[in-house]
């Protein structure tokens, strides 16, 4: 891990507990227990945590509401997770709402990822960005700027874009609907990034919408692996389905694949890391490091 300096401290989690039975015991379910007991170590401890900022952020605001005698609108509180293209962001969302969900029965958890605010290839292809996408400037920011703006406001129903990892683009006229979420979850290599505005005005950013967010960190050779695997599974997938991306690339034999895949990586994504995606990273609540295991074997915690 690269000298952080004295914005962060570094947590041991792995002889620590956070989660006790009584907690794990309350989730109802034949399953449950066993969903948190087979949780890399370091996953009860991320929950625990921020469960601490979910109740602190709902105490000040029902304190805020009471004493102004404000209309009692739901806020939600917004997590936002970024770090490298095939860093894990989408299984550890999934996972991380999976246990708040268990945790808070009585709330409503959703995720949305920033995907769907990439624009469409046609878009991309007429301003020669396709080889550009992922980049900051390949993405609708105004509009996922307005759909966080809506949620922050504690409007009740607010829609986000879809995106198909299948067609490899956003799904024309399909929107996902997010009715009054108690907490979202943000997901994406741009949830970070300054904004990048043709006319400088654009004051706000992501973050700006953000109450907590965490960064997914891997060594490069270790991204650059997953990014492979990931690359020879999709084409795999894909072998008998025409309408698939990937199916262009199930033609020829893994060697070849292979090469692909790392030109891609050398030409894009890490031109991407190292640009756009690595420099957020000092600006994450929480850094997690992870191993080639895909294990979470560091933690760093923004100092308050």
């Amino acid at each position: 891990m690269p000298d952080l300096g004295e914005k962060f401290t570094k947590l041991s989690f792995k002889d620590w507990s956070p989660l006790n039975k009584k907690e794990i015991n309350s989730s109802n379910g034949i399953n449950e227990k066993s969903f948190f007991e087979t949780l890399d170590g370091a996953y009860p401890f991320i929950a625990n945590l921020l469960c601490t900022n979910i109740k602190n952020y709902n105490y000040l605001n029902l304190k805020h509401k009471t004493s102004n005698d404000i209309e009692q609108k739901k806020l939600p509180f917004v997590i936002g997770i970024t770090g490298s293209v095939a860093s894990g962001k989408s299984t550890f969302s999934e996972t991380i709402k999976s246990l708040l969900k268990k945790l808070y029965k009585e709330l409503t958890v959703e995720l949305v990822t920033t995907d769907g605010f990439l624009y469409p290839n046609s878009f991309l292809e007429e301003n020669n960005l396709m080889e550009k996408k992922g980049f900051p400037e390949s993405y609708d920011t105004e509009s996922l700027l307005n759909f966080l703006s809506g949620v922050k406001l504690g409007e009740s129903k607010n829609f986000a874009p879809v995106y198909s990892h299948i067609l490899y683009d956003v799904i024309p006229d399909e929107k996902l609907e997010i009715i009054d979420p108690d907490i979202l979850i943000i997901e994406g290599i741009n949830v970070l990034q300054p904004i990048i505005s043709k006319d400088n005005n654009m004051p706000l950013i992501i973050s700006d919408f953000l109450d907590f967010s965490i960064y997914i960190d891997a060594e490069e050779p270790s991204l650059r692996t997953w990014y492979t695997d990931r690359f020879l599974s999709l084409r795999q997938a894909a072998l008998n389905n025409e309408e698939d991306f990937f199916n262009r690339f199930s033609s020829i034999n893994d060697d070849q694949a292979k090469e692909i895949a790392n030109s891609i990586w050398e030409k894009i994504n890490l031109v991407n890391l190292n640009e756009n995606i690595l420099p957020t990273k000092k600006r994450a609540n929480l850094i997690l490091k992870k191993n080639i295991n895909h294990e979470i074997n560091e933690i760093w915690l923004r100092n308050t």
